[in-house]
């Protein structure tokens, strides 16, 4: 398909030299033509800048020194033209059709996201969900909820993405799809559709995947005040308060009478069965929390 609005590939890529060719050309080999394909080195130590000077004048290549995934999204876009802003991880890679796939559906103020297959294994990320916009949500909960795939998922009209960039980048070495995911569910569309049209790779050295240690208080602190200031960019109220959310009930500190806050707060902000559950559950905790300090 030569028609079209043009699409951007975005990749980003730090130390993933071994993978950076199989991103690289799923990139260019896409069935869709009218595109650009951008390659953000973020100061990468092994052969990936040999890599990425090999494609020549095939790609667009930015060569950044190390700042982290969010800088490399603010570098990558900066250097873009493309209306759609397709993101890929440089271990990841695309199927040829994802491109021609996910342009019918994206539209202005909207971000899009699919199912990625596991590679090794049989599993995908990410449900299929419909259109919908959390502000209603964060007003009851003080927070949203990652609604999306792993970053190699997700598309971005560029009127949306306009308003999100920059991205912060101070505690933001990963995960800064974070940002653009609750964000677009804050004040943009957000989009799933049930295809699944890339490999998401499991190599032992994600960023992501297999972590289960919860994020850093200065990386909350930084998403809590970014995804505020959209919002009162765009005109609504700065609803976030993560550490009086239920999201927070990992991260506060783990006793009896700071759980027990927790559960009262969240259920007077808002009272509903999930709230209700929420507050039950956590009291419980806390009741377990205080019997075994006897």
């Amino acid at each position: 398909m030569t028609s079209g609005p043009l699409v951007t590939i975005l990749i980003n890529n730090y130390n993933y030299g071994r993978f950076l060719t199989d991103a690289i050309d799923s990139a260019l080999n896409q069935t869709y033509r009218n595109l650009e394909v951008i390659v953000v080195d973020d100061g990468s130590t092994d052969d990936s800048p040999e890599i990425v000077a090999s494609y020549g004048n095939r790609i667009i290549s930015v060569l950044k020194e190390n700042g982290g995934q969010a800088s490399a999204f603010n570098a990558g876009f900066a250097a873009s033209r493309g209306e759609i802003i397709c993101l890929l991880d440089s271990d990841d890679s695309f199927d040829a059709c994802k491109v021609e796939r996910v342009v019918p559906h994206c539209r202005p103020g909207s971000m899009l996201y699919h199912p990625l297959r596991l590679e090794p294994g049989p599993g995908v990320f990410a449900p299929h969900v419909v259109p919908r916009n959390f502000y209603r949500f964060a007003r009851q909960f003080r927070f949203v909820p990652y609604i999306g795939s792993p970053t190699s998922g997700l598309v971005i009209h560029r009127e949306l993405a306009l308003r999100l960039m920059p991205l912060p980048t101070q505690h933001v070495r990963s995960s800064a799809d974070d940002f653009i995911v609750r964000g677009a569910g804050l004040i943009g569309e957000v989009i799933g559709i049930p295809d699944v049209l890339g490999n998401y790779r499991v190599h032992g050295e994600n960023a992501w995947y297999g972590t289960q240690a919860p994020k850093s208080r200065e990386f909350i602190g930084q998403l809590e005040t970014y995804l505020n200031q959209k919002l009162v960019e765009a005109g609504k109220a700065p609803v976030i308060d993560f550490y009086r959310s239920l999201y927070a009930e990992v991260f506060v500190t783990q006793n009896p009478a700071a759980l027990a806050r927790l559960a009262f707060s969240v259920l007077s902000h808002h009272f509903s069965f999930f709230t209700l559950k929420f507050t039950l559950r956590t009291l419980a905790q806390a009741g377990r929390r205080a019997m075994t300090s006897v």
